[in-house]
């Protein structure tokens, strides 16, 4: 299981906003069947590598469908194959250190 992280920015919209933009590229995930959870700052996607190069695709292509010429996506993806992680346990593990490093002090 792999862990992303994607942001998808569009460039020389006719507003500063960039809310309709974003909505457009989530709108994939949400179409996909996707897990995700989004952010501020970005999207949290979780899944096969494969299939997350595959959604940051129809991403990036569903920004740009909204009438723009230019969108700038980055993705950080964590492909770990020791052992089988979620968004939700790797949350998890910084927690319980936070709480472990609260009781030794």
């Amino acid at each position: 299981m792999a862990l992303a992280e994607v942001s998808v920015i569009p460039i020389g919209t006719p507003t500063s906003s960039i809310g309709d933009w974003i909505a457009e590229a989530v709108k994939v995930l949400e179409k996909e069947g996707a897990k995700y959870e989004l952010s501020p700052m970005g999207t949290l996607i979780e899944g096969k590598a494969s299939d997350i190069f595959t959604l940051v695709r129809k991403m990036h292509e569903g920004a740009l469908k909204k009438g723009i010429n230019r969108v700038v996506t980055t993705l950080i993806i964590d492909d770990r194959r020791d052992k089988e992680v979620t968004m939700k346990s790797k949350v998890a593990a910084v927690k319980k250190r936070l709480k472990d490093s609260a009781k030794s002090k």
